[in-house]
């Protein structure tokens, strides 16, 4: 493959495991560079990351002068580097296993057919370590029930598929990151995994290719299931009472993505979104039971 891969990670005060993660990201095949963004750390990290950039020629420090944010952030790193054929995103505090960029850019060539101009994403699997390395039960997918659907567009506009750190994504996917909104309960993962199943090409892999980190400082989310039992009742006591919707932010998410993109979808996925949309303020049972309905004909197609 003369193909090759350029990776963005963000950072902020990621003294614990930052080392580990870059190391596992330097041994990899294909790597063309890696461009670390900062989100205005403390100045201990920022020696570090110079010390690390100083060390490697294929690495570049972006430091941010004040905090954007996680989102901003990776928006940022995005438009700047849209120049590069493939790009990776990275966590600080993940792990990758030595054949990830390999493998996703494998798949990635083989679904490009040599077509590069069609948005296109490939992501995988994770598997999950503690704050000391001991891997936890359970992948990614499968604490999150993900490992039982077919990965489709119609799963998908139920609950977001795709993480971003477990994702390669082609430079005409990466045009659509400036329409990342900043003002929703949305990761950027959802938005380029909505941009790529409604208007270009996605291939999951089941084989995990990284390690996600578990523990109290991640960046994005915390995979140790900080939604308690007591959470978990009051929620659905509030949804069937009919004070919150079990799609909220969801609805949010694809109105906002209807009114970006409607001129440039197909009549399908335009009319499918529309068909979603139709069930907000239908209730809580109405709602759950399309969740149900979905999930059951990709368990069953």
């Amino acid at each position: 493959m003369g193909a090759s891969v350029s990776v963005v990670m963000i950072t902020f005060n990621g003294d614990l495991f930052f080392q580990q993660q870059l190391n596992s990201i330097l041994c990899q095949k294909y790597l063309k560079e890696v461009h670390i963004y900062d989100d205005n750390s403390s100045s201990d990290f920022k020696r570090i990351l110079r010390e690390a950039a100083n060390a490697h020629g294929i690495i570049t420090l972006h430091e941010n002068k004040g905090n954007l944010g996680v989102i901003r952030n990776i928006k940022k790193g995005l438009q700047e580097n849209y120049s590069a054929d493939y790009i990776a995103l990275a966590d600080q505090d993940d792990v990758w296993l030595e054949d990830k960029l390999e493998l996703c850019l494998k798949e990635m060539l083989e679904l490009e057919k040599g077509d590069n101009d069609i948005p296109t994403l490939i992501y995988h699997d994770m598997k999950i370590i503690d704050e000391n390395d001991q891997l936890l039960q359970g992948t990614f997918w499968q604490n999150r029930r993900q490992d039982i659907y077919e990965h489709s567009f119609q799963t998908n506009l139920i609950v977001n598929l795709v993480t971003g750190s477990a994702s390669l994504m082609n430079k005409e996917l990466t045009k659509y990151a400036k329409d990342i909104p900043e003002n929703l309960e949305i990761y950027h993962d959802a938005w380029l995994g909505m941009v790529a199943y409604t208007m270009g090409r996605v291939k999951s892999i089941k084989k995990p290719l990284s390690a996600h980190r578990s523990h109290e400082k991640s960046l994005t989310f915390n995979q140790k299931r900080s939604n308690s039992l007591l959470k978990r009742v009051r929620n659905n006591v509030m949804q069937l009472s009919g004070k919150e919707e079990p799609l909220k932010h969801q609805f949010q998410f694809i109105e906002c993505f209807l009114e970006t993109y409607e001129s440039r979808l197909e009549t399908t996925y335009r009319l499918n979104l529309q068909e979603f949309l139709s069930l907000k303020g239908k209730g809580y049972l109405t709602q759950k039971k399309h969740i149900w309905e979905a999930q059951n004909k990709s368990l069953f197609s």
